[in-house]
């Protein structure tokens, strides 16, 4: 099991390079509910191809102003492909609103911080917040030429197509009308227009320095 993105930016993995829970969608999508208690896998796909590239089952207790959800999921290591399994409960805490009801967190398992994400980076075997993986985001670490690529690549990742820029743009998701792909075309074009200026930049600087 693994995210979608597997790069580091600055030497340390990023909020995007791995698998993220976010608690207030999980009970927007009525997997987690208040005075409940569920049970069952939690998927992550790619946007665009809904191919699936990771999952998690999970029990989820959220009764009065306290609960629990216990994770189960299996990782495997990227260098060695050995395959370990996780068990383990993470603790659920409310707090009160300024006008009135409770707002839920998650308490996180290294820090115990109240926390609304929780992250698994490639590599770890253990959902944790964001400040317990010291995890950045990938904009703050990438130079102006890394932002301009990573954005031409999201972009075409969105239309379920590779992120080599090499590639042709995708052709139109069945599902996807028009005018929408029209807009998105543009959006890449644009961005690759802008991603060619950096490259064309950093060819010039390297020559110079011959």
């Amino acid at each position: 099991m693994g995210g979608s993105n597997s790069g580091r930016y600055g030497g340390r993995p990023t909020v995007g390079s791995g698998l993220t829970l976010d608690l207030y969608r999980l009970i927007r999508q009525k997997l987690f509910r208040r005075g409940q208690s569920l049970s069952g896998s939690i998927v992550w796909t790619r946007v665009g191809s809904g191919e699936r590239v990771g999952s998690i089952g999970y029990e989820a207790h959220m009764e009065g102003d306290h609960g629990h959800v216990r994770l189960h999921y299996t990782t495997t290591s990227a260098y060695s492909g050995e395959k370990r399994d996780s068990d383990y409960t993470i603790a659920l805490e409310t707090t009160p609103q300024p006008f009135g009801g409770r707002r839920w967190w998650f308490v996180c398992p290294r820090s115990g911080d109240l926390v609304a994400k929780l992250h698994l980076p490639n590599g770890a075997y253990t959902f944790a917040s964001r400040q317990a993986y010291r995890l950045g985001y990938r904009s703050q670490r990438e130079s102006p030429r890394d932002r301009a690529r990573s954005r031409t690549q999201d972009l075409r990742y969105k239309l379920g197509g590779s992120m080599n820029l090499m590639d042709p743009i995708p052709p139109k998701p069945k599902w996807m009308r028009w005018p929408t792909y029209d807009r998105q075309v543009a959006r890449i074009e644009a961005a690759e227009g802008i991603n060619n200026i950096h490259l064309w930049a950093f060819v010039q600087r390297l020559q110079g320095k011959r």
